[in-house]
């Protein structure tokens, strides 16, 4: 392969990476070694946007886990600050309330991934008996 084609590859999988992290597509190009306008017409490629997408979700997801993994000790350390008697009443109360706040959000994501698993099981179903 020509070294001029695996710089390009190597830009453009640099300026996903950026791109994915949401770096303006100006800032990307002048990073990478080309124009924004260069940057902005690799995205209008569907498979690069595509792979720049992706890895959007791989970072959101590694986000998620590591929140999961915090809240739990948050949620551990709330209990433990409702359940002191000995802690002050406005301590407690507002521990309450943050933990009361958030089950709306928490039903609301759940239900959310509930119905995107139900879409993607009809979507499989339909690409399934299409494809036959």
């Amino acid at each position: 392969m020509p070294a001029n084609v695996l710089a390009d590859t190597g830009r453009k999988a640099r300026a996903a990476a950026l791109l994915a992290r949401g770096v303006p597509a100006a800032n990307v190009g002048r990073q990478v070694g080309v124009t924004g306008r260069t940057v902005r017409r690799w995205l209008e490629n569907p498979e690069y946007a595509e792979q720049v997408q992706e890895l959007r979700r791989t970072a959101l997801g590694e986000t998620l886990r590591g929140l999961e993994t915090v809240s739990r000790s948050a949620v551990h350390i709330l209990g433990r600050v409702l359940a002191d008697d000995g802690a002050p009443a406005t301590v407690r109360v507002r521990a309450a309330i943050g933990v009361l706040s958030l089950l709306p959000r928490i039903a609301e994501h759940v239900e959310l991934e509930e119905r995107v698993a139900l879409l993607e099981a009809a979507t499989a179903c339909r690409d399934e008996g299409g494809a036959s």
